[in-house]
């Protein structure tokens, strides 16, 4: 009997909690008035105005990746791409032993990828630098330094096919991708057989500035190849005999002892589309609302404004959960043009200043502050929530305005067509999506 009246007791107990159905959430509400209570809103209507322009100039001295190549993109229009290296000694008093006999001289380029058709040839040419490239100065994309007027490639019209995803054989083993360009045979003999100046790397330098590596109009698509000049296959081999046995030495490109850089021309897109042209060259912002751009190889980028933003929120009381800026893709060869894995974006001042977005110094975490391609969607998305929450307040009214460019401008080919702010397809837009709540 007292077992089965403790069971009554526990099951009256369990039916009367569950008989209370009021949820967590709910608890308080009864005490607010509807006016008093969070309103959840979302919209994607918020005015942009946005059209593309022509990328300042960027500074492409010693980075990761080097380009070379030519390129004839059928929106963009040609991009030619080349580089200037010095050559570092790997020591001191360097000697080729007694009476070296001279075999040849070989330029070699790893490859890190390319953008294009690779099927394309490209016409590479070679120069010696004619003017020592400065320490202390800062290389920008457009740059050129004078080169003397020969072209050093053994074969006058050297042809590249790459093959930047083909291991070379080398002796008795394959190596990684790489590009190996004969030079000739007289510039190998006077400027690194017999140059007296092999003492030290200054030394070196001085007698021997360097090699500017360009290359030039081709036929078809062609493309652009990207190279690492600090691989440890990367360099100038010399080969020769001392006393009838084989030798080599290389003349390598380090960060520490070596200044490079890329330089990129465009051509003014003259052969750009005429919508492309009268966005970068012609002024006309009303064509971003059809279709926008971004290119790297320090060429197009896109400016974003958010005119009416402060107007419609300065002085409410409104908190932003959550605003995302929605890039669509409307590229659709992206075998041959591919498009950026990533883009990024730069907060534009009033005085003309660029600087990072306060979402992207504040959160280091890449999944936050986004920017990568989903290829599912075909979007790019970025977070951008207290850059617009401070955008409504006075600190930012002045600054309102972003750039959309390339991740990796000054080391990458890709570029990327996509939908404006008023596209016959209005649901791939160019958008903010804000989630806020007023209180």
């Amino acid at each position: 009997m007292k077992r089965g009246l403790k069971l009554v007791i526990v099951f009256s107990i369990l039916f009367s909690l569950l008989g209370c159905k009021k949820e967590f959430d709910s608890i308080g509400l009864e005490l607010q008035n509807d006016s008093q209570q969070l309103n959840n809103r979302f919209t994607d209507t918020t005015t942009l105005v946005a059209y593309s322009i022509l990328e300042d100039s960027i500074i492409t001295q010693n980075l990761n990746n080097s380009v070379l190549g030519y390129v004839n993109d059928p929106i963009f229009g040609r991009t030619q791409a080349g580089f200037y290296t010095q050559f570092d000694l790997s020591g001191t008093n360097v000697t080729f032993g007694d009476n070296p006999q001279f075999d040849s001289l070989v330029l070699t380029l790893q490859y890190t990828g390319s953008f294009g058709d690779t099927t394309s040839p490209l016409s590479i040419k070679v120069y010696e630098i004619a003017e020592a490239l400065d320490a202390s100065r800062i290389y920008y994309n457009h740059h050129q330094t004078p080169v003397q007027p020969t072209n050093l490639t053994a074969k006058a019209n050297y042809q590249l096919y790459p093959k930047p995803n083909t291991r070379v054989r080398m002796d008795t083993s394959f190596v990684k991708p790489h590009i190996r360009i004969r030079l000739a045979d007289n510039f190998g003999i006077d400027k690194l057989l017999n140059n007296p100046a092999l003492t030290n790397n200054s030394a070196f330098q001085e007698s021997f500035p360097g090699l500017y590596v360009i290359a030039e109009a081709t036929t078809g698509t062609g493309n652009l190849v990207y190279v690492s000049l600090i691989s440890s296959l990367s360099g100038l081999t010399l080969y020769y005999k001392e006393n009838g046995t084989p030798k080599k030495y290389t003349f390598s490109i380090t960060t520490i002892n070596c200044k490079f850089y890329n330089y990129f021309d465009h051509f003014n897109y003259a052969q750009a589309t005429n919508d492309l042209k009268n966005q970068l060259l012609n002024g006309n912002t009303q064509l971003g609302e059809k279709v926008l751009y971004a290119q790297g190889t320090a060429g197009v980028k896109t400016r974003i404004k958010f005119p009416n933003l402060y107007n419609v929120y300065h002085g409410k009381n409104v908190v932003f959960n959550k605003a995302e800026l929605v890039i669509t893709n409307i590229n659709e060869d992206e075998l041959l043009f591919a498009v950026p894995q990533k883009l990024g974006l730069q907060w534009v001042k009033k005085n003309g200043n660029i600087a990072h977005l306060p979402d992207d110094e504040m959160y280091t975490s890449e999944s936050y502050f986004g920017g990568k391609y989903d290829a599912s969607t075909k979007e790019y998305r970025f977070r951008i929530t207290k850059y617009i929450q401070q955008l409504v307040q006075d600190s930012l009214i002045n600054n309102n305005e972003i750039n959309l460019v390339v991740n990796g401008a000054g080391i990458r080919a890709n570029r990327l067509t996509f939908y404006g702010t008023n596209p016959d397809d209005f649901s791939k837009r160019l958008r903010l999506e804000l989630s806020y709540t007023t209180y």
